[in-house]
């Protein structure tokens, strides 16, 4: 099943827009209430976030993003987006602190900068947004300051580090009225991975089984698992992901305790760590597989004696509609 069908459920559970069709069959139900919310864009609706539920009174046409994680799915749904927070520039933003995969979508669209770093609530006010995005979680949240932005505009708190960007555009698309525009979203990206994997044909059985991690040797690196967006992904594309030594994912993760989508690993567990026969690195560019391939603690690995290791890219660590689209095409293209 594509993950289109399960965006309108997800804005049939986040919004409430009035009376929901009448039906015995919870399918048939939740495809005319997603319908409905759709097509005939009823206005206030209410949604519900990590706060509690918000009253939006008409479709937004000036809204603000703290998250400048979020801005990347607002701006793939084509949202009225008029600023956004920033980071503080590094290898993954541009100078602006705006990632790369969508910096020149946004500049092209006119969006502000509006602050790199701590929330700027007077840049904020001074933009006059009617609607406000704030991220629960994650260096880029604005939830300390929630209290003080309602008093600018409605303001939606969502979380993005629980759940797919697919899920995610679901929301906003929710909050917004822009369920048509996820659905097309999500059905282009659908379209893309579909042909990705026809274009792959042999190659993967070839490749499997896969390593997917952050290589950050001789510190600690993190094996990605099959419950990272980056193994789903590439489980999608039909690489399976190597399986981990017991003794690896049972050991004390320390600060990334309770977490299912990555496993830290040292140096001196590195070359067990990695028994797949193609290696995916995420954050990571040509050197950074060159290096793994010159690092002495791994030339027995499958992966180096096979040269097949393969960088994902600076924009491959936390993925949105744009970042994931270019994970499938360097896939595709390095993949032997």
């Amino acid at each position: 099943m594509k993950l289109r069908r399960s965006l309108a459920a997800v804005a049939v559970l986040a919004v409430g827009i009035g009376a929901a069709a009448c039906s015995s069959d919870p399918d048939s139900d939740a495809a005319t209430t997603g319908t409905t919310a759709a097509s005939d864009q009823n206005w206030p609706r209410t949604v519900t976030d990590e706060t509690g539920s918000v009253t939006i009174e008409q479709k937004p046409e000036r809204i603000v993003s703290t998250s400048v994680t979020l801005t990347g799915s607002l701006l793939a749904l084509d949202a009225p987006l008029i600023g956004t927070g920033a980071q503080r520039a590094s290898d993954v933003t541009d100078e602006n602190g705006l990632f790369t995969q969508w910096a020149d979508i946004a500049a092209e669209r006119g969006v502000e900068t509006l602050y790199q770093g701590e929330p700027n609530v007077e840049k904020i006010t001074a933009a006059d947004p009617d609607l406000i995005f704030v991220s629960a979680t994650g260096g880029d949240s604005a939830l300390d300051q929630v209290d003080t932005l309602k008093q600018i505009a409605p303001v939606v708190v969502l979380r993005y580090d629980d759940k797919s960007w697919q899920a995610l555009s679901g929301q906003i698309a929710a909050a917004i009225g822009a369920e048509e525009q996820a659905d097309a979203v999500v059905a282009k990206f659908d379209q893309q991975l579909d042909d990705a994997k026809s274009a792959l044909g042999d190659r993967v059985a070839a490749a499997n089984p896969v390593n997917v991690l952050a290589y950050n040797s001789p510190e600690e690196s993190r094996i990605f698992t099959a419950d990272s967006a980056q193994g789903i992904l590439l489980e999608r594309l039909g690489f399976s992901l190597a399986e981990l030594p017991s003794d690896l994912t049972a050991a004390d993760k320390g600060i990334m305790a309770g977490r299912k989508d990555v496993v830290p690993a040292g140096q001196e567990n590195l070359p067990r760590a990695v028994p797949g026969n193609t290696t995916f690195i995420v954050i990571g560019e040509a050197a950074d597989a060159d290096r793994f391939l010159a690092d002495p603690t791994l030339r027995e690995t499958p992966s180096v004696e096979k040269k097949q290791v393969i960088g994902l890219g600076k924009d491959s660590f936390r993925l949105d509609y744009y970042s994931a689209s270019n994970l499938i095409d360097r896939v595709t293209n390095t993949v032997r």
